[in-house]
């Protein structure tokens, strides 16, 4: 055999040896996670079914099989509430902890359905993100931002952010958020139809993001975008940027997909262009402020003035003028981090929450009478109202009802935390101990939610129980069941932000339209992909999508005026 033949010789068994060791360590690894079940399942914790060969998928198959192939991974929970006697015979709810073994497709998970089991990791401890939570906002922080953060790190950014998104804050901005809001009214407006009649057919979740988009811009450095006067092709290059970071963080985060592929190398090229062209967007209005005095008066104050106030405290050689590429590097990170969040959400809220008004009648007439009693009989005055009195914005409890019970039936995201060796839940009423040893803590937001030992009719929309005075049946006995922006320390930075425009929202638009989901025009439109038979619960409407959750076509609706609501001339 020649020097090139033994050369061959000796790189094919290195290569053999290497993908060897790689079979090896698939095998065990599989072969401790499957162990780690059956250990489980030997202490008496109620266990779904369980194969050595597939783990779980079997479970996550048939999920997918009953549901459309759009639906959106967050939907599994309530699946598996409805289907718990097809799991769990012996019970009427699933157990505290549901162990998904769905390796290797994913890390193992720990769905976690009893908020007291949850505050043991969320809360008191706060354990630190699973790389679930950090690796999906990778492409658009590189990890830089609070989300990502840990520790001392994670607990100086967060201070510094906190009072942008104070309720003293955001009651400043409170006109500016009112005039967004009233162009949001303004294009309903253009779409009703003429006469009280509905107009044409059109996705309201594209013009919920605009409004969000624009509010978070606002919010945050002071920018106006202007995207909801723009055409639905002429996106700022900044609101494009963004939203094609957010298709490419969202590749290969649904678990329930046949193929975890992941981003692909292109996809990488494409994340790189994307945050030059945010960067390049975002910079200028950094630097303007950065050569601004600061100034103590009473001005509004965005998120962005209130954290270059810290600028000197990393570094005393460190000015305004002359900030360290770290602050500024971070600064922008979290700026990155709160467009994202601060518009993709919220937006799908709105949307869920005109569909459970639509179809509560009842409920939304006490929402209007609501605002009769707090802004007056007519609804054309309510923004001068108040931009007038603020304060009246929290003078609706009843609005605030409708609110936070869409976000409880309609959570849009949650928390995955990675746990310590040796580290246990328990559970009110059980004896056992869950062990979490190579599981990532899920708060499973749509559980907690729906645990009837903590909600009465949990499956209905019942505004009611907000308003309920404690010892109402109705009244909600446990703060953590209800966690639409997670619970303890780290729960969503942004709560305020949106509590305040989901109210506005509800206060410029309730009275002045009726908004209704149009699926028979939607179909009728030649471009239309929309698929008659695809439904949850036998509703067209559902919670689609990988990564964050949005609602199926973008909530295909039309808009009519109410009849004591102005009419443009």
């Amino acid at each position: 055999m020649g020097i090139g033949g033994a050369t061959n010789s000796m790189l094919f068994r290195a290569v053999g040896a290497v993908i060897a060791l790689l079979v090896i360590r698939l095998l065990y690894r599989g072969y401790v996670q499957r162990s780690r079940v059956k250990a489980l399942k030997a202490q008496g914790i109620p266990i779904l079914p369980h194969s050595w060969l597939l783990g779980h998928l079997k479970v996550l198959g048939d999920w997918r099989a009953e549901n459309p192939p759009d639906a959106n991974f967050y939907s599994f929970h309530t699946w598996l509430i409805k289907n718990c006697k097809r799991y769990f015979p012996d019970l009427d709810f699933p157990p505290p902890v549901v162990y998904l073994d769905i390796w290797p497709v994913e890390i193992p998970l720990a769905l976690v359905y009893d908020p007291v089991s949850a505050s043991q990791f969320a809360q008191a401890p706060s354990l630190p993100k699973s790389h679930l939570s950090t690796e999906y906002l990778l492409p658009l922080t590189d990890g830089l931002d609070i989300v990502s953060n840990e520790g001392a790190e994670w607990k100086t950014w967060r201070s510094r952010f906190n009072p942008g998104f104070s309720q003293r804050n955001l009651l400043a901005m409170l006109p500016a958020l009112i005039e967004e809001v009233s162009i949001f009214a303004s294009k309903l407006e253009d779409l009703a139809g003429a006469k009280g009649q509905f107009g044409p057919v059109f996705r309201l979740d594209d013009k919920t993001i605009n409004l969000t988009f624009d509010i978070i811009c606002r919010a945050a450095l002071g920018m106006r975008l202007h995207e909801q006067q723009r055409t639905d092709s002429s996106s700022s290059p900044l609101k494009s940027a963004l939203l094609d970071q957010i298709r490419i963080m969202s590749s290969g985060a649904n678990a329930a997909r046949a193929l975890p592929l992941g981003r692909m190398p292109w996809d990488l090229a494409a994340a790189r262009r994307n945050n030059k062209t945010i960067r390049d967007s975002v910079m200028p209005q950094i630097q303007n402020k950065l050569v601004q005095k600061e100034s103590n008066d009473s001005q509004v104050k965005t998120i962005v003035d209130l954290a270059i106030k810290y600028i000197d405290k990393d570094d005393p050689n460190a000015s305004r003028e002359k900030p360290t590429e770290e602050f500024v590097d971070r600064l922008l990170a979290n700026l990155k981090a709160f467009l994202f969040a601060g518009h993709d959400t919220t937006a799908a809220t709105m949307c869920f929450m005109a569909k459970l008004l639509h179809d509560h009648p009842e409920c939304m007439a006490k929402v209007r009478a609501e605002h009769d009693a707090v802004f007056g009989p007519d609804p054309s005055k309510a923004a001068d109202v108040l931009t007038e009195s603020p304060h009246l914005l929290y003078s609706l409890p009843y609005t605030l009802g409708v609110i936070k019970e869409t976000l409880r039936l309609h959570p849009l995201a949650a928390t995955v935390r990675k746990v310590p060796p040796g580290f246990a839940l328990t559970a009110p009423g059980w004896s056992n101990r869950f062990p979490m040893d190579g599981w990532g803590a899920w708060l499973s937001a749509p559980g907690v939610a729906r645990n009837p030992n903590y909600w009465v009719r949990p499956e209905e929309f019942i505004p009611e129980r907000w308003t309920a005075p404690e010892g109402d049946p109705l009244h909600p006995v446990n703060n953590n069941a209800w966690a639409p922006f997670s619970i303890g320390p780290r729960n969503c930075i942004g709560m305020e932000l949106a509590m305040v425009e989901l109210r506005i929202v509800s206060v410029l638009t309730a009275r002045r339209f009726d908004i209704e989901e149009a699926w028979d025009k939607w179909d009728a439109q030649k471009s239309s992909k929309a698929t008659p038979n695809a439904k949850i619960d036998g509703q067209r409407l559902y919670s689609c999508g990988d990564g964050i959750v949005h609602p199926k076509d973008g909530m295909p609706v039309h808009v009519r005026l109410r009849e004591h609501a102005p009419v443009a001339v």
